[in-house]
């Protein structure tokens, strides 16, 4: 890792008041994190799941169940 950018994270670190290994498991998680949710968004989009037609019917069907709860006298 270049040093400016270690010193960096460690004055990051510092002004944030944890610790530089909390720091850069922080960063280290969003990073495996993003890397996962744009996974999960080219899965869904090769699946048809990223449609406005898609998520109306998604929205129905949510509508529809919460109803079917309340008539039933049921809550979430």
């Amino acid at each position: 890792m270049d040093s400016t950018l270690l010193e960096q994270s460690r004055q990051t670190a510092a002004a944030l008041g944890v610790s530089f290994s909390s720091f850069a498991e922080s960063a280290l998680r969003d990073k495996v994190l993003a890397s996962a949710a744009f996974i999960a968004a080219d899965y869904e989009r090769a699946q048809g799941r990223d449609t406005a037609d898609y998520f109306a019917e998604v929205e129905a069907e949510r509508a529809a169940m919460a109803d079917e709860i309340r008539a039933a006298g049921a809550g979430w």
